[in-house]
């Protein structure tokens, strides 16, 4: 299990380790690239994770490998760029959160190793041939989003039993957002709830979504997981917080940063394990061999202290199904 503390110090000593390295990097230690499409400061549990899973299995950062990292800083336009400079760099290997950025990688090369871990649907999205037999030079883990997405609505349903008209913050112009907002829309309708669905294109989109959603008379919130939705979370905790509406998230980080409730699998765990796929590969396996695996661990984390804030009360019977209480 991954714990905040093997977290921190993994990520401690990857800082240490990975900028000397970089600037000196000795004959046959590997080389990883890492596209992100946000800033640096974003997510640093992810790379802990990794980090961590390649210590466990005996890889020494700056020794055996070095990661190269590079940032879009939220500016999506610059990722085509990033991806061609990337590629002509010849990295080991490429390493890339979900399915946009794995897409753009793919159109690039067909021959550097990709792996993805966070993928929402490789096989749907055209990633792989099929999660038992990839093909081609991609794998890695998938996260099960749009399945569990109707799985949220029903845990707020059960939360709140008379909230019936549920906004749906997605980004329209992701193919896996769009998706993962469709099911959520067939859920609904089998719970007896209605959904809106308020599209953001960037942040400065959020204030007007959640506007609008106030204006045709939204009870409650579930954003989608999405690359704008999970690098802009914080804004989106905060400005869902203000309208004292309750909400359900698909990543723990938004519950842990103030967010009502969060439902989905865990991330950093899904990070430690795609090192599992970076190692077998650095090793000699062909990504089309390694079969897509799917998350084991999910996490329900309930804010009790927002809770109380927006003046809401979470039923005892979620309470006690919950795998962390945040109550300070």
């Amino acid at each position: 299990m991954i714990t905040r503390r093997r977290l921190l110090i993994a990520l401690a000593a990857g800082a240490l380790a990975a900028l000397p390295a970089l600037a000196q990097q000795p004959p046959g230690v590997r080389r990883i690239a890492w596209i992100s499409s946000g800033r640096a400061g974003d997510n640093p549990e992810w790379f802990a994770a990794f980090r961590l899973g390649m210590a466990e299995l005996k890889w020494v950062e700056g020794r055996d490998y070095v990661i190269d990292v590079r940032y879009a800083n939220g500016v999506s336009q610059a990722l085509p760029g990033m991806a061609d400079q990337m590629v002509a760099s010849q990295p080991d290997l490429l390493l890339a959160p979900g399915d946009a950025l794995v897409r753009m990688l793919m159109q690039r090369t067909k021959t550097i190793p990709i792996v993805f871990a966070i993928s929402v649907d490789p096989v749907g999205n055209g990633l792989v041939a099929s999660l038992q037999r990839p093909g081609g030079n991609a794998t890695g883990m998938t996260n099960l989003l749009r399945e569990l997405g109707p799985k949220r609505l029903q845990l707020l349903k059960e939360a709140f039993s008379r909230v019936a008209h549920v906004g749906v913050l997605y980004e329209p112009d992701a193919v896996d957002s769009v998706a993962q907002a469709k099911d959520m829309e067939a859920a609904a309708k089998q719970l007896g709830m209605r959904i809106t669905l308020l599209a953001l294109r960037q942040a400065a989109d959020i204030e007007p979504a959640l506007k609008r959603g106030a204006a045709l008379g939204v009870q409650a919130y579930a954003p989608v997981a999405g690359v704008l939705v999970v690098n802009q979370r914080k804004a989106i905790v905060d400005h869902i917080f203000r309208t004292k509406a309750p909400a359900i998230y698909p990543v723990a980080a938004s519950a842990n940063e103030g967010g009502l409730m969060s439902y989905g699998p865990s991330i950093p765990d899904n990070f430690r394990r795609a090192a599992g796929f970076v190692d077998k590969i650095l090793k000699g396996a062909r990504p089309g061999d390694l079969p897509i695996e799917r998350p084991t661990r999910f996490e329900l984390v309930v804010n009790l202290k927002t809770a109380k804030a927006i003046g809401v009360t979470i039923p005892q019977s979620l309470l006690l199904r919950a795998d962390e209480v945040i109550q300070k």
